[in-house]
């Protein structure tokens, strides 16, 4: 096994298996918490695909619809079957990647082989498709009648075209109900092979023991050269809708404000940082003016805010509800115009922020997870850490430099007439 050098005192070893899986173990000697993450990165973004010269257009809500099917099998629902061996297991589809994983305070063998086992093995049956359609259907109608999630939603339609955010990741009634088990095989077959795939395992049984018992499980799996690339329609660097209202059942109204940018710099990772580290500088208890703010309604305790960065734009977004929705919009296009960068303010979140991830590199589960994120950005999760902590406030002034207020979308939720 190859060792992964960190200043953070770290036992990480990587290897990669005879079927093609990149795999890490971070050993935690004296830990009676194992878990384990193994994941693809194949999301709801994922729609359009391409392999030796053909193109394939996935139905919007494959990625979540395939993560529903693979907790079946012969012997019965997985999660009992993880409950029966004293692990909790589960899974999430996100816009960028589908993650199977468990948590375990007892010997790891069980579990992993579990978790190894059914996400390699695709049993579902056509029949056992047209079932778990009115459930997904449903659980899409539960989600669709919170109107935070909602106002998500329709905030990407608003400032977006074409890129697949615009997409619920659980896909539309019709795309779900129009799935079939072919779409599902095919989904399958192109996304979760080895090759492509990773394992993250937090531990404190000896590396070379995990390692044999992965390879074990793993030695039939066939390797798959080929191997599969990810298509995005393009994106116009305008926003959709300046300005839309819409009308729904909410109490109180809600809105959002999205700033649209081109993206230009040389790594999303830390973009996105440093794009966050600037809003809270600006946006929050930092800020002097953020009570007067609140006092006057101008935002509320649900105040959010947040940055999308892709390859093609970035996109910097704030969610509110009140009846101030005029005064939101003003501050905020006052505040984006004239962005605070502070050297005292930006040496204390720095500060914070990698105090709160070195602590978390204590938690198994979340450790893992963190690890097979950072795979697919193709940075190793303890190179995220050091540059973090290798920023400098002429970071942030740089970053400072690309904020633009000129394209700009403002959607507001209002009560039904």
């Amino acid at each position: 096994m190859n060792k992964i050098d960190n200043s953070f005192n770290e036992s990480v070893s990587t290897f990669v298996t005879e079927s093609g899986l990149y795999t890490y173990i971070i050993h935690h000697p004296g830990f009676k918490r194992s878990a384990a993450v193994y994941g693809t990165p194949f999301g709801a973004l994922n729609i359009q695909q391409r392999k030796d010269g053909e193109t394939i257009e996935h139905k919007k809500g494959v990625q979540h619809f395939l993560e529903h099917k693979l907790f079946e099998d012969e012997a019965g629902d997985i999660l009992s079957q993880f409950a029966a061996i004293g692990a909790s297991g589960n899974a999430f589809t996100s816009y960028e990647q589908t993650f199977y994983y468990f948590g375990h305070n007892g010997a790891i063998e069980a579990p992993l082989s579990l978790l190894l086992d059914f996400v390699s093995s695709f049993t579902v049956t056509a029949d056992s498709v047209e079932k778990e359609k009115g459930i997904i259907v449903e659980e899409m109608k539960m989600y669709e009648q919170r109107p935070i999630t909602r106002l998500i939603n329709e905030t990407y339609r608003n400032a977006l075209h074409q890129f697949p955010f615009i997409y619920d990741i659980v896909g539309t009634e019709e795309s779900i109900n129009a799935t079939t088990l072919e779409d599902l095989r095919k989904a399958y077959d192109l996304n979760y092979n080895d090759s492509r795939m990773v394992l993250a395992i937090v531990t404190p049984e000896d590396p070379e023991i995990v390692k044999e018992i992965v390879e074990r499980k793993t030695k039939n799996h066939i390797k798959v050269e080929s191997q599969v690339e990810d298509i995005y329609p393009d994106e116009p660097l305008e926003v959709k809708h300046t300005r839309r209202e819409i009308f729904e059942n909410v109490e109180t109204a809600k809105m959002s404000l999205s700033f649209k940018l081109p993206y230009t710099g040389t790594s999303l990772q830390k973009e996105e940082f440093l794009f966050d580290m600037l809003l809270e500088m600006n946006f929050s208890e930092l800020n002097p003016h953020y009570q007067s703010w609140l006092d006057e309604g101008a935002i509320s305790h649900s105040f959010a805010y947040g940055t999308e960065v892709q390859n093609a734009f970035v996109l910097i977004t704030f969610f509110n509800e009140g009846t101030e929705y005029a005064r939101f919009e003003e501050i905020i296009n006052a505040q984006m115009a004239h962005l605070i960068a502070d050297q005292e303010q930006f040496d204390q979140l720095k500060k914070r922020y990698y105090g709160e991830m070195v602590m978390s590199l204590s938690n198994a589960d979340d450790l893992a997870v963190n690890v097979a994120r950072e795979h697919f950005q193709e940075m190793h999760y303890f190179s995220f850490l050091s540059m973090v902590q290798a920023l400098t406030f002429e970071d942030i002034l740089e970053i400072k430099t690309k904020v633009k207020i000129d394209n700009s979308s403002f959607l507001l939720m209002s009560q039904n007439q």
